[in-house]
């Protein structure tokens, strides 16, 4: 599942140990006998020994940090972080890097958190309150690069981090808010020094560049790439980034900064994609640009996805990163400085071996040969074969997630248009091509939180098929039907390429059967497979050059989405990766997002949410597809050393840093 957001970011992001819902929490001990459906744990009466443990990623990582833009990313992320707070396989939040729960002044402003003592990062430095606040004041910065919703969670709502002693930690908050300590209190902590000495390095090498070189090559290509000549049929060459591929190697590498490896963008055939290459070599000048412009905590803000720091991380977690090799493969090795987490984990696998793996059948298929011990996410195709082999186990939940079509709600974007939002949701058998599409595992949805929220409307109107009604809509917006059977006006096809990630079977299903559904009602849909990281991810951020997206939300246990759907987060040239990316833009949407945000009374916010669901739902920003049963497949040989291993639940990998691999 795409994630941009919460991990969350994101998931934001489920990242490990990063979503969750509030609620009573405290350590969880490991119990007696296992839970149903839960792998016990072994007798604690021997020692236990570990082979290497090995997970299939589906995508190229981005950000070794909690700057990471995907899913993929976050897996790894999850393993060489910690954060202040993560949440247990019950959903409740439990102390990491804090000692304990934090302490809420009366008006619900002021939290204090006490750290536990005895943390160290993966160079051996130990974790002070410094360098939790450091970590906080990146994000707090308006140049903050973390995921989208870790920058706009804090910035909206805190005030300031301060420590008074080096295990102490002070959060004022603008306002309320009811989110904070599942979102805002499990940023992962990275090491001020290790960071600015990264920084330094860069600033050292950058020396050898004009920044007014650096800014009139930025000014260039961005006025370039968003002429208006962009938008029609046959634009010019200068708006394509890859026009611009020399040029943007030449200062970037007399910068210091490390390209990114061509390999990431390159076809089986060994054809370089220059266009997608060209767009992140561009978002590396653009933070080059906004580093050298900028003053002090700033400047190291906007620097953090072209430090060194990323392809040589420190965090507290208790695995750190040994090598990626671009297309193939990362490689973790323990990192025997770990303190623990919740349940203060003494052992584990000496190294990680993380193959990239993007087909999901072929993930599958090395899933039961034994080449890997987990596939993280299980599709409907292969799941009857999983979980007939006796030699695997299988995770199965209610998943905080779900799948959309995306619609660029630009003015002069083709669906910007509510009457063409609302004929191409008419024109699709909707339940009945989710059944089809995923084999009747997916949970047909008509809004933006899935049925497995506290929040879930069951009220919200579905999707009915009307293709006559459909074409009313079309021609009373003023589209003629074409000889060809697409309509047509002003001599534009009521057509456009639908983008969805390749290599996920049940997601292209669905866009080829919507593609067929849509023709019969004069709509054009191409359904255009590409990698998330590479083909994908650009086209959502900033300029936005895409009409329709197939793609999905890993959510956060928590129903706010502020950082979708609030107009402050449309993606614009400010604001280039925020995950408003549809840039829906609506005032009561605003209004009711604030007052969900703001809420501390859960039965207030349920409310509000239910009416947010509905505007969505009728407003149409995304056509709502599925939320998953969710499944994943762990080897029987991968058992927990502290309280199992909840194959029921969400977070079933909440305490992966206790997993270990029996000896073969």
């Amino acid at each position: 599942m795409s994630l941009r957001r919460r991990s969350l970011g994101l998931l934001g992001a489920l990242a490990i140990g990063v979503a969750a819902c509030g609620g009573s929490a405290s350590p969880t001990p490991a119990p007696a006998t296992p839970a149903p459906g839960e792998t016990p744990a072994p007798s604690a009466s021997a020692a236990p020994t570990s082979a290497d443990f090995k997970f299939a990623l589906d995508g190229e990582p981005t950000y070794f940090s909690y700057a990471y833009t995907d899913l993929p990313t976050s897996w790894v992320v999850g393993l060489l972080y910690n954060g202040l707070y993560r949440a247990n396989n019950k959903l409740e939040m439990v102390p990491d890097i804090a000692a304990d729960l934090p302490e809420t002044s009366a008006d619900g402003l002021t939290w204090t958190v006490k750290l536990r003592p005895g943390v160290k990062f993966s160079d051996g430095t130990t974790l002070k309150a410094s360098d939790v606040v450091f970590t906080y004041q990146l994000g707090l910065s308006p140049n903050c690069t973390y995921i989208p919703d870790g920058c706009s969670s804090l910035q909206d709502n805190v005030e300031s981090v301060t420590a008074p002693d080096d295990s102490t930690v002070v959060f004022k908050l603008k306002q309320k808010y009811a989110p904070f300590l599942v979102s805002g209190l499990s940023v992962v902590i990275v090491p001020e020094k290790a960071v600015r000495d990264s920084f330094g390095r860069l600033q050292a090498a950058s020396g050898a560049v004009n920044p007014t070189d650096v800014k009139a090559l930025y000014d260039k290509i961005d006025a370039a790439v968003n002429d208006a000549a962009c938008g029609g049929d046959a634009p010019p060459a200068t708006c394509d980034y890859a026009t611009y591929v020399t040029d943007l190697e030449a200062i970037l590498q007399k910068a210091g900064i490390t390209l990114p490896d061509k390999a990431q963008f390159t076809s089986a055939d060994g054809t370089v994609d220059n266009s997608s290459y060209g767009s992140a070599l561009y978002d590396q000048l653009r933070d080059l640009n906004t580093t050298l412009s900028s003053k002090d905590i700033d400047q190291i803000a906007a620097s953090f996805r072209i430090l060194d720091f990323q392809r040589a991380p420190v965090g507290t977690g208790p695995y750190k990163l040994v090598k990626y090799t671009t297309a193939q493969s990362v490689e973790l090795a323990r990192n025997d400085d770990y303190f623990g987490g919740p349940q203060q984990v003494k052992v584990g696998p000496a190294k990680v071996f993380i193959p990239i793996i993007k087909d999901a059948a072929a993930a599958s298929a090395a899933l039961q040969k034994g080449d890997i011990n987990w596939q993280t996410e299980v599709t409907s195709d292969a799941l009857a074969a999983l979980s007939a082999d006796p030699n695997l186990q299988i995770a199965s939940f209610a998943d905080f997630g779900y799948y959309y079509i995306a619609f660029n709600l630009r003015p002069g974007r083709l669906y910007s248009d509510l009457a063409l939002r609302q004929a191409f949701s008419m024109c699709i058998d909707h339940d009945a091509t989710v059944k089809a599409a995923t084999e009747g595992n997916g949970i047909p949805i008509y809004a933006n939180t899935p049925p497995a929220s506290w929040a879930f409307n069951p009220d919200v109107p579905h999707y009915v098929l009307d293709v006559a009604g459909a074409k009313a809509l079309i021609e009373k917006s003023g589209w003629t039907l074409g000889s060809d059977g697409i309509y047509e006006k002003d001599g534009k096809k009521l057509s456009s390429e639908m983008y969805v990630r390749a290599g996920k079977p049940q997601r292209v299903a669905f866009a080829q059967l919507a593609s067929d559904q849509l023709k019969k009602c004069g709509i054009g849909l191409t359904v255009k497979e590409g990698d998330f990281a590479t083909v994908l991810l650009p086209l959502l951020s900033y300029p936005n050059n895409f009409d329709t997206y197939l793609g999905g939300w890993s959510t956060s246990i928590d129903p706010d989405d502020y950082s979708i759907f609030h107009s402050s987060k449309c993606v614009t040239k400010e604001n280039p990766d925020d995950n408003n990316f549809v840039c829906w833009q609506n005032p009561e949407a605003d209004k009711l997002l604030e007052e969900g945000r703001q809420t501390l009374d859960q039965a207030k916010r349920k409310a509000i949410y239910f009416q947010f669901q509905i505007l969505a739902h009728n407003d149409l920003p995304y056509y709502f597809l599925w939320s998953d049963t969710a499944h994943a497949g762990l080897t029987k040989s991968v058992s927990s050393t502290t309280s199992g291993i909840d194959l029921a639940s969400p977070l079933y990998y909440w305490n992966n840093d206790s997993w270990i691999v029996s000896p073969q």
